[in-house]
């Protein structure tokens, strides 16, 4: 309960960018199958680790389009500390709650957790 109303879920931002069109592409072609029609893309643990070691190798992809600006390699920290923050958050199990997933859409990138 929350505020005397029953509460079935709970959207917490675990990390923003925008203009990225590296991040987004290496997201897009590595867990969409290269399908990017502006839904969400669960990820996995597994795959939030692959997304810190390719920022960490700098692999992500060269990617560009009309207004998603240009990746010029100062987010690179920025994005380690994100998904890092997120694994963790994930990995957690709080009383009553557990993680369920991670969605990247539109350059927002939200978790859930749904109570048990």
């Amino acid at each position: 309960m929350e505020d005397g109303f029953e509460l079935s879920e709970k959207i917490l931002q675990l990390g923003y960018w925008r203009k990225h069109p590296n991040l987004h592409g290496y997201i897009v072609q590595t867990f969409a199958k290269g399908v990017d029609n502006c839904e969400p893309i669960d990820l996995s643990v597994d795959d939030l680790q692959k997304i810190i070691d390719a920022v960490a190798r700098n692999a992500l992809p060269y990617t560009e389009g009309l207004f998603v600006g240009v990746s010029d390699g100062t987010e690179r920290d920025a994005d380690i500390r994100i998904f890092t923050a997120a694994l963790d958050w994930l990995r957690t199990i709080e009383d009553g709650v557990s993680a369920a997933s991670t969605t990247e859409q539109a350059g927002n990138h939200h978790g859930k957790r749904k109570e048990k």
